[in-house]
């Protein structure tokens, strides 16, 4: 197989670079708690991973208004205690940090997550010194949706030319959040999603393993 040439790569946070089911899950669970809501089963709670949580928690409940602001809220009462630390960096993604920066690749954090926790997290873990550039949501900026924030982070790097850079994900929201900016979609199924998931959104290549992602460039 010839070498990929993509000279920019963005990665997802949760599921590509790190584990974090169980900081999100928990920090749902209390939320639900907390509201006196049904907490999800197991299948839906996988669904809260990659999409704003206005998005799930909208789609899971029904809510809207008030009560979502309360979920939002209560969420984030969780998460920022103690939520974002319940996570770990996914075995082999520290090499291939290191493999592609010695490739001279130009490497940025792209994610759904609030930027001040991507920002904190990459920090926990050691994990910034790779990337050019941390991109996460903003709702008072606006940048809810994936496209936006994919859209935010090349901006910011200043790419002209989306056909040099390729986003790295394990969900289809990944892959439809790049194809609508113009950038191609390599899916991992070391995260949340399915390999099926990935491949019927339209991800132009699906790779098991980190160590994989390094021998594509």
């Amino acid at each position: 197989m010839n070498k990929l040439d993509y000279e920019v790569i963005l990665f997802d946070l949760d599921g590509t670079l790190t584990d974090s089911i169980d900081g999100i899950v928990n920090a749902v669970c209390y939320a639900c708690k907390e509201l006196g809501i049904r907490i999800p089963t197991q299948e839906e709670l996988l669904e809260f991973i990659g999409p704003p949580m206005t998005y799930s928690f909208t789609t899971h409940f029904g809510l809207e208004g008030e009560e979502l602001e309360k979920a939002i809220d209560l969420y984030h009462v969780y998460y920022t205690d103690r939520g974002w630390k319940e996570n770990r960096v996914i075995d082999g993604i520290v090499p291939m940090l290191e493999e592609l920066k010695a490739k001279n690749k130009r490497m940025a954090l792209c994610t759904n997550k609030p930027e001040h926790y991507a920002q904190q997290i990459m920090d926990l873990f050691g994990l910034t010194e790779y990337m050019e550039f941390i991109g996460g949501s903003s709702y008072e900026a606006d940048r809810m949706d994936k496209w936006k924030v994919i859209k935010h982070t090349l901006d910011s790097m200043d790419v002209k030319d989306k056909n040099t850079a390729v986003m790295v994900g394990d969900r289809h929201f990944d892959v439809e959040g790049a194809d609508r900016v113009g950038v191609k979609t390599i899916g991992v199924t070391f995260g949340y999603g399915t390999r099926q998931e990935l491949e019927n959104a339209g991800a132009i290549l699906v790779v098991d393993t980190p160590q994989e992602i390094t021998g594509l460039f």
